[in-house]
């Protein structure tokens, strides 16, 4: 697929994910607190699914929804649903920039998969930034009881499963494009978690059924503008640039829950983004576009 290097636009389009990434982020803690997880997983799954099918209507993209892969969207679809529920799991149970930062490891899992799954060599330097970049990640769980919560590890563990939903869209996009690749996502959440949902179900108040919609919404602009960006200039320059959710993570995190990173926190956050940062340039062609 043609790739047309407009670095300036791209910078716009990463600088916004940061902002609708970090606003969803804030949606769905505020939102586990009051809610089921599972009913925030299906709720903000549903409304996904509605906001992408106006967005295919809307700008004629139905027949880009063709596929001759289906067996491998369906395999995408659930490893969605389980990565949403794990992401809500942990917004509602560990501080915002904790959850953040895990979230940074996920170039790390690419790394490590991408000589097996995609053929792609990972230089001696990468591996030793990854190794580092797990130290880091151990400074953020730190497997105190004071501080250590299972949701840290369930964190860690999405991190597992996007960088495997990023790896498995490389593979696909030779034969996918990018309304295929992420229109059917969702549908499997919607799909296994209905019956929990609705057993577990609290009636929303008028302003938080807006809050969800909102939620919905913020994802999918969120990784609208995330995949733009990557298709307007190389990911080597442009995904450190998304180290700067942790920014408004920090600052919203402080202002809203009165939550700030310990200094053990700082210096695994400080290890995370330098080895990710190195990962990301270092690689040859990791080039995620789709999650």
């Amino acid at each position: 697929m043609e790739r047309r290097h407009r670095p300036c636009l791209a910078v716009g389009y990463i600088f916004t994910s940061t902002i609708f990434f970090t606003l969803s982020d804030v949606l769905g803690k505020w939102l586990t607190a009051i809610y089921p997880v599972v009913q925030v997983t299906w709720v903000r799954s549903v409304a996904g699914i509605i906001v992408l099918i106006i967005a295919v209507v809307a700008t004629a993209n139905v027949n880009k929804l063709k596929t001759r892969r289906p067996g491998w969207h369906g395999l995408r679809s659930a490893m969605s649903a389980f990565a949403v529920l794990l992401i809500f799991y942990g917004l509602k149970n560990i501080p915002l920039a904790e959850f953040v930062s895990l979230t940074f490891s996920i170039p790390f899992f690419i790394a490590i998969f991408s000589p097996w799954l995609l053929r792609e060599k990972v230089m001696p330097q990468s591996w030793m930034a990854i190794v580092a970049g797990f130290a880091g990640v151990l400074f953020v769980l730190r497997p105190t009881p004071d501080h250590f919560h299972i949701a840290h590890l369930t964190t860690l563990l999405l991190s597992f499963v996007v960088g495997l939903m990023v790896i498995t869209a490389k593979f696909l996009s030779t034969t996918e494009n990018t309304w295929s690749l992420n229109f059917y996502l969702p549908f499997a959440s919607v799909i296994l978690f209905g019956y929990w949902a609705l057993s577990a179900w609290v009636n929303p108040l008028l302003n938080h059924w807006l809050m969800f919609i909102a939620l919905g919404l913020s994802q999918t602009i969120a990784l609208g503008c995330y995949i733009e960006a990557m298709r307007l200039a190389r990911p080597a320059v442009i995904a450190p640039l998304d180290y700067i959710r942790l920014i408004w993570t920090i600052i919203v995190g402080y202002v809203i829950w009165r939550e700030f990173p310990d200094p053990y926190t700082w210096i695994g956050i400080v290890i995370i983004i330098s080895s990710g940062i190195y990962v990301v340039r270092r690689s040859r062609s990791a080039e995620p576009e789709h999650l």
